[in-house]
């Protein structure tokens, strides 16, 4: 059986992310690399993430999900105006200047129409790809996604898009009834246990270590049903 490895909210934390890789010693043909999502938005190289996450993808089978910033990507770039103000203040900036390069942040309000035809435009292999990402995966004993599900409901694939993606409550503080440990990320675990490590509940799992925010990013290791966690710490901007 294949090593898993799990890896949530890079955020445009590139070089972390590369770290991460060579420190597990990912080998696509022993590994199942499982990433959970929010692959953009406040780190600087969100572009590069991308690219390299389609590669891994495509060309070494990993499995990539969707997270509610990559969501909020594509909602911004298919209607700038209506979506501008919540990508903005969600770290959006970051992204379009790795796409753009020469943005300047106090011309958001009069370029951002022009700033999301030319992404749209130049980008289209890569916004497709992140359009069309599937919303959790699933094997016999696990569920990966981004945010969770509805617990309430009788069979959690009857979950909302907006609840694999989003939910926090009541996901995060109740127990749910299903079989499988549901390994996710979305919230940072320094919130459930006031330090950025693996948080590991009740057939629940939260890999977030907050790396965009200056601590750390994580990968959950799953072999032969024992947990080990890695991590890599935040780079410092020079």
């Amino acid at each position: 059986m294949k090593r898993i490895l799990a890896i949530s909210d890079i955020h445009g934390c590139y070089d972390e992310f590369k770290q991460m890789l060579t420190l597990v010693d990912y080998d696509s043909a022993v590994d199942q690399l499982i990433l959970l999502g929010d692959y953009v938005d406040r780190g600087k190289d969100s572009k590069q993430v991308v690219i390299s996450i389609k590669e891994l993808v495509e060309e070494q089978n990993a499995i990539a999900i969707k997270g509610n910033h990559d969501q909020m990507l594509c909602d911004w770039l298919d209607n700038p105006e209506e979506h501008r103000e919540r990508y903005f203040r969600n770290g959006g900036i970051e992204t379009i200047k790795s796409f753009l390069q020469e943005v300047k942040e106090e011309n958001a309000n009069t370029e951002h129409i022009q700033w999301a035809k030319q992404i749209a435009e130049a980008n289209k292999e890569i916004i497709d790809f992140l359009k069309n990402l599937p919303l959790y995966y699933e094997t016999e004993d696990y569920v990966f996604v981004h945010a969770g599900i509805d617990p309430a409901q009788e069979d959690w694939k009857l979950s909302t898009e907006r609840d694999f993606i989003w939910i926090r409550e009541p996901f995060l503080h109740q127990h749910h009834p299903f079989k499988q440990t549901f390994i996710h990320g979305h919230t940072p675990t320094i919130m459930l246990h006031d330090k950025p490590d693996i948080f590991y509940d009740d057939k629940k799992i939260c890999i977030d270590g907050a790396c965009a925010y200056g601590h750390q990013l994580n990968c959950l290791e799953i072999k032969n049903g024992e947990y080990k966690q890695y991590m890599v710490k935040k780079i410092e901007e020079v």
